[in-house]
């Protein structure tokens, strides 16, 4: 689910709600691009929550470049380092556990069949492995399956009970459920066991504001963006929190601090732009609704906001025009 986009506004007044965006992928811990995330299965440029997942490396034989670069890589080269690795027929055991379940979250979001696959080979080979219950409990997510991803966290929790990425993950399962105040109670637990783990403050922060609790959203934002300084999606998120609470001028902040770590990120300039057409300040809402057009050509969102800007400029105009008459 996305907070990162502000409300649209029709020609009235904007309503206060969160469109959603696209998720995206990867697997190391991130600052998300945009989303919420479970600590790092999820990235996207309109993310809201983040998945936190481990990569596994079990000592190796000397020459085994695809087996690291399984672990060590992300994205297509992983997956295709994991995939030679695999079909080498060179691995057993808890090596071989180690390919499908790396492979099983890099396959996540983009191949969700195919992840579930690998990660239930992994739980097969060795059932008492928690990182591969994780990773089917984020391909399931990528499906929209939120009770057999909590079923899945269920288990990783019982085989790793103090592993706070678990329960980060969980609780993003939970919330993506439409069940907050289990997400809270897990995002706090991974909290207790990991006080340093930015994405379960950046996960708790998106969920505060979903229940329109924008203090708190703000000081787990904070919180994120103190542990990583250039965590933009947090950055952005805040802006939509102060933005709630009537703060443009803080909102403004942060969605400039979030263009600066990102230049394309589309939805920072059209929230950037909401926020200054709520300050009155239609020349440079104008200006960022435009370069949200450019960086976003299919989104409607564009078309309208500009069109909605110019008719009140072209209103104010004409108004002096009349005066000065």
């Amino acid at each position: 689910m996305n907070l990162n986009r502000l409300p649209r506004v029709n020609d009235q007044e904007p309503c206060m709600g969160f469109s959603r965006g696209a998720p995206g992928a990867g697997r190391s811990q991130v600052g998300i691009s945009g989303a919420i995330l479970m600590t790092s299965i999820l990235r996207g440029t309109l993310a809201a929550l983040t998945f936190t997942s481990t990569v596994w490396l079990a000592a190796t034989p000397a020459a085994a470049g695809d087996y690291e670069t399984c672990a060590k890589a992300s994205g297509d080269q992983a997956i295709a380092a994991c995939t030679r690795a695999i079909d080498s027929g060179r691995y057993s055991g808890r090596q071989l556990v180690v390919l499908f379940t790396n492979r099983c979250v890099e396959l996540n979001d983009t191949q969700s069949d195919k992840a579930i696959a690998d990660c239930s080979q992994a739980i097969r080979l060795d059932p008492d492995g928690a990182a591969a219950f994780s990773g089917r409990a984020g391909a399931y997510r990528a499906k929209g399956q939120y009770d057999r991803a909590i079923e899945d966290m269920n288990q990783a929790i019982r085989l790793s009970p103090n592993d706070a990425d678990m329960f980060n993950n969980r609780g993003l399962a939970h919330h993506e459920n439409g069940q907050y105040d289990r997400a809270i109670e897990d995002l706090n637990q991974a909290i207790r066991l990991n006080p340093n783990l930015a994405a379960a403050f950046y996960n708790r922060g998106n969920t505060h504001q979903h229940e329109d609790q924008h203090e708190r959203a703000i000081e787990d934002f904070s919180q994120a963006i103190r542990l990583n300084p250039n965590y933009a999606d947090a950055l952005l998120n805040r802006g939509v929190a102060y933005y709630a609470a009537d703060q443009y001028d803080r909102a403004i902040e942060d969605f400039n601090q979030t263009i600066r770590l990102n230049p394309n990120e589309a939805t920072a300039f059209y929230n950037r732009g909401m926020s200054w057409e709520r300050k009155n300040d239609l020349q440079r809402a104008l200006a960022d609704f435009r370069t949200f057009s450019e960086l976003a050509p299919s989104d409607p969102d564009g078309p309208k906001a500009i069109e909605r800007v110019t008719r009140a400029l072209s209103g104010r105009h004409g108004f002096r025009y009349a005066v000065n008459r």
